[in-house]
């Protein structure tokens, strides 16, 4: 219990112990302190400088991006919209492939990446070159130490050896950076070197190498000659259809299809029409014909001109007159009309009144003087006008049944010239579509080969590459800050690591704490 109290009654930790602590281990903070700042300052100053160049590049919407290759399809060229994102990280992969590395490796040397770049000398005054000479004879001695070391793990097959185009290929890629600055269509590149021309030059070749492959890689290699031979192929196929065509055009007498049918069609009607007019006028010339025949069967050649019975009889006379005349008109209109036709039932019956009333008539005469019977005398001549105008109408059936005939075969000829024609127009229609199709891409690859001539695309340099005069590392400031205040919390923490690994007994505390034994008096300890 008392134990418990006189521990319970122990003074706690005070600033006084932390300064003790300071106080006891203070070469161990300022020797720790010492040593890693002399060896972060050597180490920044002795350090060799790394440079770092930069470029920017631009890509642009050209004719990479809405178009598509001329040998993509061989019908509607459709444009395939990407994202511009896609298309930026497509030229990235680019940019950061190994063939393009290889390129400017085998331009510049791969001799130039792998030896080592004189530092360079200070003053011949400067205290600081002999320190640089022997730290340089230092590298060099790690550096053969280090090929003995790999030639050994080499000759033990632990590690493959690599040859020195090789180790600058992968030194060059590890070096190179190359990113997309967010939210543009700007990719950054930039890489680091002990040399700034060399920094820069590097940059400079895989800018040109990217700008050749980028060409390259948006076109098809062989497109122009393939494009100019088959649009050449076509040209001759289209002059052999033209001239075919031609020449069934001139056998033929056929200018054009649809007007010849259409001139053809109509001639053919109208024979039609003049055919059917000519045949019901056939038909009515016959009839008339046959009408009269037969009334000039019935009608005798000559006629009673003069009867005398006694005193004359004025009113007979005059009714035969006009009984003829009657008969006269109904031959007419017989002619004209059928049998019962209104016109010509009421002329006979106006006939039938008229001989009714004329044999009511006594005669009063026997005096008879006979003469020539003019209506048979007119309907002798009607009959042979009407049978002349009949052999007529017959010979004019003849010739328009022959022309309907020729004009049927002309539309048989012309049928059969149509489907040779129309199957020549639709081959050449076929080979004019291709054979422009096939210049227009061939005019397309012209300017794809044109552009890739003189290096035309859709990437710009908005900053050519450019070296820095200062070097990017070391970074003497931060490391002799950071060596500064390393120094000082790890010399703290090498006093406090001390403190907690030393088990003497220095104070009263330690003694009470420790042994659980009371003090009754100190001795300090001084030094002489």
């Amino acid at each position: 219990m008392q134990t418990e109290q006189s521990i319970n009654n122990y003074p706690q930790r005070s600033l006084r112990d932390f300064y003790y602590i300071l106080f006891r281990h203070k070469w161990k903070i300022i020797l720790f302190f010492l040593a890693v700042v002399v060896t972060v300052t050597v180490g920044t100053f002795m350090a060799t400088e790394i440079y770092k160049a930069e470029a920017k590049l631009l890509v642009r919407i050209g004719r990479e991006s809405v178009s598509l290759d001329p040998t993509a399809t061989t019908g509607q060229v459709i444009s395939i919209g990407q994202s511009r994102e896609s298309e930026i990280n497509s030229e990235l992969e680019i940019l950061k492939s190994r063939e393009l590395a290889e390129k400017v490796v085998d331009t510049i040397g791969p001799k130039v990446f792998l030896e080592p770049l004189d530092e360079r000398a200070l003053g011949e005054g400067s205290s600081l070159r002999a320190a640089q000479d022997r730290f340089r004879a230092i590298r060099k001695s790690f550096r053969e130490t280090m090929g003995k070391a790999q030639d050994f793990l080499i000759s033990l097959d632990l590690i493959h050896s690599l040859d020195d185009r090789e180790k600058a290929v992968i030194g060059l890629m590890k070096d190179l950076t190359i990113e997309t600055l967010k939210n543009t269509n700007i990719l950054f590149l930039s890489y680091e070197d002990r040399s700034p021309q060399l920094a820069q030059n590097v940059l400079i070749k895989l800018i040109d190498f990217f700008n050749d492959k980028h060409i390259t890689t948006h076109r098809t290699a062989g497109s122009y000659k393939f494009f100019d031979t088959q649009a050449d192929q076509l040209r001759n196929q289209v002059a052999r259809a033209e001239d075919e065509l031609k020449k069934l055009k001139s056998k033929t007498g056929v200018a054009s299809l649809d007007e010849q049918r259409r001139i053809l069609l109509n001639r053919m009607g109208a024979m039609q029409q003049d055919g059917e007019s000519n045949q019901a006028a056939l038909v009515i010339s016959k009839a008339k014909v046959q009408n009269l025949k037969d009334e000039l069967a019935g009608i005798s050649p000559t006629l009673v001109t003069q009867e005398t019975k006694g005193s004359g009889n004025y009113a007979a006379d005059l009714m035969r007159s006009r009984l003829y005349e009657l008969q006269l008109k109904e031959q007419d209109l017989l002619s004209k009309f059928t049998e019962e036709s209104k016109p010509v039932r009421e002329i006979r019956r106006q006939i039938a009144e008229a001989q009714a009333l004329l044999d009511k008539e006594e005669p009063t005469r026997t005096q008879v003087t006979t003469g020539i019977n003019t209506t048979h005398q007119q309907l002798n001549l009607d009959l042979i006008k009407e049978m002349a105008n009949f052999s007529s109408l017959e010979a004019k059936a003849r010739v328009l049944k022959t022309q309907q005939e020729a004009a049927r075969e002309e539309l048989t000829v012309l049928n059969n010239t149509e489907v040779k024609m129309v199957n020549l127009q639709r081959e050449l229609s076929l080979l004019d579509g291709k054979y422009r199709k096939y210049s227009d891409n061939l005019e397309q690859a012209r300017i794809d080969q044109a552009m890739e001539s003189n290096k035309i695309s859709n990437i710009s340099v908005v900053q050519p590459a450019s070296a820095s005069t200062k070097p990017v590392r070391p970074r003497k400031g931060l490391n002799l800050a950071l060596g500064f205040f390393l120094g000082i919390f790890g010399g703290l923490g090498l006093a406090f690591f001390s403190e907690y690994l030393d088990h003497s007994l220095r104070t009263p505390q330690d003694v009470e704490e420790k042994l659980d034994l009371q003090v009754l008096a100190s001795i300090p300890f001084l030094k002489k």
